[in-house]
């Protein structure tokens, strides 16, 4: 199409601009001729008549340009709930906060992001993709695809889109045939996959629908496996079925071993600022990411700040007496003792009758042994960052906000010292 005609496509009716665009021109042009006319003449009822045009005219004007902004900013972001500070302030001001790379999955990783989204959006969700239980588990076995359970709940806690939208993604079919189970937005990104032939690019447009803040990858785009070897010698397959064996885990590993990392989690790792590992289920959500070689040892020579998130409890068939030093323990031992440098624990109180349901399922609190933590040359958090509500969880916001304090005490002498700081 030539200039000309997209010109005259400003001149259509019905899109709310000419007006406006009229009514703002004329406004400026009566406003100059006003002053103009003002110092030229000498009558004072030519000077009181100029008066009055420049505040009409001043009026129109800012009229003009305020409604001329407004049926742009309708036209190209449609959502009611957002105004157009809403979208400058997302532009302009959390376009400016850190680079926040979150390693992890399950419910603990989704849980923290809602608080994140809000202070930053430069934040890539790297999720782990050894999911095998439920629906995910289901669809990864019936379609050969990346599990898309996490990821999911992930886009959805960074989504910016209309609640609806969300509650939509989030939607579990409870009666049907062959999708009883299922959630809405797992079948959503397993329909793009085949739409599109690629898992990942069905991320991606996914993202876009629910208009996220940031962006959400898998840590691998290759099909893999998780095994465990517990202390008693025997092993088993399958991040489901890891727990289950009620023993004590010595180790875990992925199979194939040689597994390849995505090159998106990758660089945005080695532009990060921030590297958050946790919260999460420790051995079938956040060590699966961490076991892939070359994303370990490119967060090892990070020199960004590397903070582990401590469960509040422990899980049953993982964790099972675990100290928050222990979770760190592990963390080192499979991959590098520079794989972290800092570690948020918390020391809020935590409600007695939730303590009474979640000891019925066997889960108990992680002590925060900070002592051992600090002897282990790690620089050591202690916060209240349990949500008050019927779950032993991480308030997003309370973490959010620490992690930022924890940020701007690294930049400052966290990268030379390795004192402990409360």
């Amino acid at each position: 199409m030539s200039k000309s005609l997209r010109f005259i496509k400003w001149f259509y009716p019905g899109l709310k601009i000419k007006r406006w665009l009229f009514l703002f021109i004329g406004g400026v042009f009566f406003f100059i001729f006003s002053v103009v006319h003002f110092f030229l003449n000498t009558l004072i009822i030519l000077k009181i008549a100029d008066v009055v045009i420049f505040i009409i005219s001043l009026f129109a004007s800012i009229i003009g340009a305020r409604h001329l902004l407004k049926s742009f900013f309708e036209a190209i972001y449609p959502q009611k709930e957002r105004g157009i500070i809403d979208i400058i302030y997302e532009r302009r001001y959390l376009s400016k906060g850190p680079r926040v790379v979150a390693i992890g999955g399950g419910t603990g990783l989704s849980t923290i992001l809602e608080g994140f989204k809000k202070i930053t959006s430069n934040i890539t969700v790297v999720v782990t993709v050894a999911d095998e239980g439920g629906s995910s588990g289901r669809l990864r076995e019936e379609f050969g695809i990346l599990p898309p359970g996490d990821i999911r709940n992930c886009l959805v806690s960074l989504a910016e889109a209309p609640q609806l939208m969300r509650d939509l993604f989030q939607y579990r079919f409870r009666e049907g045939n062959g999708i009883k189970g299922h959630s809405f937005g797992n079948l959503f990104i397993t329909a793009l996959t085949e739409v599109l032939g690629s898992f990942q690019e069905a991320v991606e447009e996914s993202s876009k629908v629910l208009a996220i803040r940031g962006a959400v990858v898998p840590s691998s785009l290759e099909r893999i496996r998780l095994k465990a070897e517990y202390s008693d010698g025997s092993t088993a397959e399958g991040e489901d079925k890891i727990p289950q064996g009620g023993k004590s885990i010595k180790r875990v590993y992925l199979l194939p071993e040689d597994v390849k990392a995505n090159p998106q989690a990758l660089q945005a790792i080695e532009k990060a600022e921030i590297i958050i590992l946790g919260p999460g289920s420790l051995f079938t959500s956040v060590l699966p990411n961490l076991l892939i070689k070359e994303m370990a040892d490119l967060i090892v020579h990070q020199q960004a700040l590397k903070i582990y998130i401590c469960n509040v409890m422990t899980q049953y068939g993982e964790t099972d007496g675990f100290t928050a030093a222990d979770h760190v323990d592990v963390l080192i031992s499979h991959t590098s003792k520079n794989i972290l440098n800092c570690c948020l624990v918390n020391c809020g109180r935590l409600e007695p009758k939730l303590l009474v349901k979640y000891a019925q399922e066997k889960s108990f609190p992680v002590i925060p042994d900070t002592k051992r933590l600090r002897m282990m040359g790690i620089n050591v958090f202690e916060e209240d960052v349990v949500s008050r509500t019927n779950y032993l969880r991480h308030d997003p916001q309370k973490i959010a906000k620490k992690i930022l304090s924890i940020y701007n005490w690294w930049k400052e002498n966290g990268k030379s010292s390795r004192r402990s700081n409360r």
